[in-house]
């Protein structure tokens, strides 16, 4: 249903609405009617944070060029600021001008399934409903760029800022050779931002309608099998490909309690190896972890269930438990990868449906399930 009668769901666009039109009746019909619709203001692309951060950069080396002593200062506070920007959006926190881009309509659907007896604690399912577009800068043709290339301007945007300011400080010149390498380095994050920008959105069957798919399967589970003493909510999130936006609404409007919340995170599990990720981050200078107990339950699933294929992995991956993890809470993510350790298909046309892996998306089914029931206990 997403990938084929939807299609592409880019963030914020009427593909991405159907999508959540399409979940919240697939719930009604399973009997579900805790079923809520949450709307916010987002930016529809990641490009609208990134670009502007790489033009800052560049327009503070030209400053630098021709602007004198004044032009070193603006032009290293330009780029120490666009690096700081670009340092937080490796943990996806919204920069401090999202409020002049986010001019679009995105929505969460959120469901609440109640337990047997008095719900003790509240068990989070997280699923994206937005698709991205094909991006060549993120991630590379080769993985193993990924981390530096997404170092780069946050090194770059420090040294370069220092350097200018130091210059202006002490009245140095700076050499027009070592501000030609500075600014090619920022003329190549924008190109690069621009030719992805142009890119077609894929179809986003693995990331993320696996997870999508994953979450209603579970719902319906739930509805015939409810947990003892833990309330179930499924959170279907817009806007997760262009900075977790939907999550960071919703923590934000809602405020749960963070010491009887647990979150599981879904990403992009309908093929490959089934992982629980125990280290995130997508550079060298952004790794974050999961919370310790949940990777310990999910262990012990994996224990008693080996049939699961369930290992936990380190992962080059930035989704919704940078969020969570940013607010305090408790999150653990579930994750498909590659024989390289990888994302397979990760903002690739060719994360279509003809690509996804029955018996992965299955497994991560039941791994879910049985989570949930050690989690219950």
């Amino acid at each position: 249903m997403l990938c084929k009668e939807i299609g592409p769901r880019p963030s914020a666009a009427p593909q991405e609405r159907q999508a959540a039109d399409a979940v919240e009746a697939t719930l009604r019909r399973m009997g579900i009617l805790d079923v809520q619709r949450q709307t916010f203001k987002s930016p529809n692309s990641i490009g609208w944070m990134t670009l502007p951060c790489f033009l800052a950069g560049l327009l503070g080396v030209g400053l630098a060029f021709v602007g004198g002593l004044w032009g070193r200062g603006v032009g290293g506070l330009l780029l120490l600021g666009s690096s700081v920007v670009i340092y937080r959006l490796l943990f996806a926190a919204p920069p401090f001008f999202q409020r002049w881009i986010a001019r679009w309509t995105s929505q969460n659907v959120i469901a609440r399934l109640p337990s047997q007896g008095r719900a003790e604690q509240t068990l989070y399912l997280v699923g994206h409903l937005d698709s991205q577009k094909q991006r060549f800068q993120f991630p590379p043709s080769l993985y193993w760029i990924m981390r530096a290339q997404t170092s780069l301007p946050v090194v770059v945007g420090i040294a370069g800022g220092v350097a200018l300011l130091g210059a202006a400080l002490f009245e140095v010149t700076v050499s027009p050779f070592w501000l030609g390498l500075l600014g090619a380095a920022y003329l190549y994050g924008v190109t690069g931002a621009v030719v992805d920008e142009f890119q077609p959105h894929v179809e986003g069957a693995n990331d993320n309608a696996s997870a999508v798919s994953v979450l209603l399967g579970v719902a319906e589970t739930l509805q015939r099998q409810p947990l003892e003493r833990s309330e179930v909510v499924l959170l279907f999130t817009g806007c997760e490909e262009v900075g977790c936006v939907g999550m960071e609404h919703y923590l934000q409007v809602t405020t749960p309690p963070v010491n009887d919340t647990l979150w599981i995170d879904l990403e992009m599990v309908g093929t490959g190896e089934l992982c629980v990720v125990t280290r995130h981050g997508i550079s060298y200078l952004s790794s974050y972890r999961p919370d310790s107990a949940l990777v310990e339950a999910a262990a012990r699933v994996a224990q008693r269930q080996p049939w699961l294929r369930l290992k936990g992995k380190a992962l080059v991956i930035l989704e919704e438990v940078a969020t969570l993890r940013r607010w305090g809470y408790r999150a653990v993510c579930l994750a498909g990868a590659d024989v390289h350790g990888m994302l397979p298909n990760w903002h690739r046309l060719a994360d279509s449906l003809e690509a996804i892996e029955p018996d992965t998306l299955s497994r991560a089914a039941c791994a879910t399930w049985e989570l949930l029931r050690e989690l219950d206990k």
